[in-house]
């Protein structure tokens, strides 16, 4: 499997025992479709979703800074889609990764076609630097 990152990542706010279920899953429906791991890529970004300009209320993801981990190659994911933890439900990936995707305290993720490729992002809201003598806590954490 292909790995890009920046190269100073920021921290997720997540543990390994959370989020590790859910990327081999993503990574599972990926090579359901027959997609040698080879030919796919995991990506790492730090993202700041910003408020918007013209006062419009935001949905999800809310304004905060993330890290985004990205599942994406030759393979079918399904239709676009996006998840939030107060999103309807629907049928589809995401569907079936609502609990992992709770259980590894994601706020957002979407799926993108764009074929041949097809690809599932998740944003974790970034673990923010601990204060002196404080313990490391989510940035922009609104919950």
């Amino acid at each position: 499997m292909k790995v890009e990152r920046p190269p100073e990542l920021w921290d997720a706010a997540t543990e390994d025992w959370r989020f590790l279920p859910l990327l081999g899953e993503i990574i599972a429906a990926a090579l359901g479709n027959g997609t040698p791991l080879g030919e796919l890529t995991l990506s790492a970004s730090n993202v700041m979703v910003e408020p918007p300009e013209d006062g419009e209320a935001t949905v999800a993801p809310q304004p905060a800074e993330y890290v985004a981990i990205t599942v994406r190659g030759h393979t079918d994911l399904g239709p676009d889609d996006t998840w939030h933890p107060m999103a309807p439900r629907r049928q589809g990936l995401l569907f079936r990764l609502h609990h992992r995707l709770e259980a590894a305290g994601a706020r957002f993720a979407y799926i993108r076609r764009m074929p041949p490729e097809s690809s599932c992002t998740v944003l974790f809201l970034r673990l923010a630097p601990p204060a002196e003598g404080s313990e490391p806590r989510a940035a922009g954490d609104w919950t």
